[in-house]
């Protein structure tokens, strides 16, 4: 299982699994044994349909976007790297995806609301559904490319870090 793929594609592995998790957590996060159980799962099942050499097949799963909705087991703390100012924009980044989430939804409800009016504003419908469709482009931007841009650089750092002190060849 990889986070790298880049990585794990040069050194020529005969079959992968990549996951956009971050580094140290490729089978889901500390003391959530459901979401662990059901990655494995789908990572085993996944290896077995593979056939040709080099090949990396990526899972459908997001950090922090988990389809099992679990509290955690585990009471200690992560072990592995922590990066506070990361955490806080996936916070922040959560935080504006629920937000876009909700603008959307009034954004529908004045939709319904300008199509079961007996008066219609000429081009009010049209405007709104084109909202609709720029707050949804703009949801996928920050809850799958922002969320993996940032992804990316805490796995890129955590990386170095562990290079640095040496649990990491």
């Amino acid at each position: 299982m990889t986070v790298q793929p880049h990585i794990t594609a040069s050194v020529g592995v005969p079959r992968a699994i990549y996951i956009r998790f971050p580094a140290g957590n490729q089978i889901g996060e500390a003391g959530k044994p459901q979401q662990q159980r059901a990655i494995l799962t789908v990572a085993l099942e996944a290896i077995h349909h593979i056939s040709s050499p080099g090949t990396i097949v990526e899972l459908p799963y997001r950090w922090r976007r988990f389809p099992i909705a679990e509290e955690p087991v585990f009471i200690g703390a992560s072990q592995g790297p922590r990066h506070p100012q990361a955490e806080a924009i996936g916070q922040r980044l959560d935080a504006a995806v629920r937000q876009a989430r909700e603008y959307r939804a009034w954004l529908e409800e004045r939709l319904a609301e300008a199509e079961a009016s007996p008066t219609p504003i000429r081009g009010l419908n049209n405007a709104l559904r084109t909202q609709i469709g720029r707050v949804d482009h703009l949801i996928e931007v920050l809850d799958s490319q922002g969320l993996d841009a940032l992804r990316e650089v805490v796995n890129s750092i955590a990386t170095l870090e562990l290079r640095a002190s040496g649990r990491f060849v």
